[in-house]
């Protein structure tokens, strides 16, 4: 999207989905939108990442064939 020069943002229950926060901030998405509630738990994990870890794990994701793959391997993190 962006080499189109286009915003990416995510809503909803996997903006605010603590194992999918570095995976999307590591594919450079522009913003999440969370419920008021989520907020401060979203802030502290985007608190507690580098850009470096973010894109890891987005490329550790992407490596992956379903989204069950996806889930076990960002738990061993």
């Amino acid at each position: 999207a962006h080499a189109h020069q286009r915003w990416v943002g995510i809503c909803g229950e996997l903006a605010s989905d603590p194992q999918a926060i570095p995976v999307l901030l590591g594919l450079d998405v522009d913003e999440l939108s969370v419920t008021s509630r989520r907020v401060p738990l979203v802030k502290a994990c985007i608190r507690g990442l580098s850009r470096e870890q973010a894109r890891e794990q987005a490329k550790l994701a992407l490596g992956k064939a379903t989204a069950a793959e996806v889930r076990d391997a960002l738990e061993t993190l």
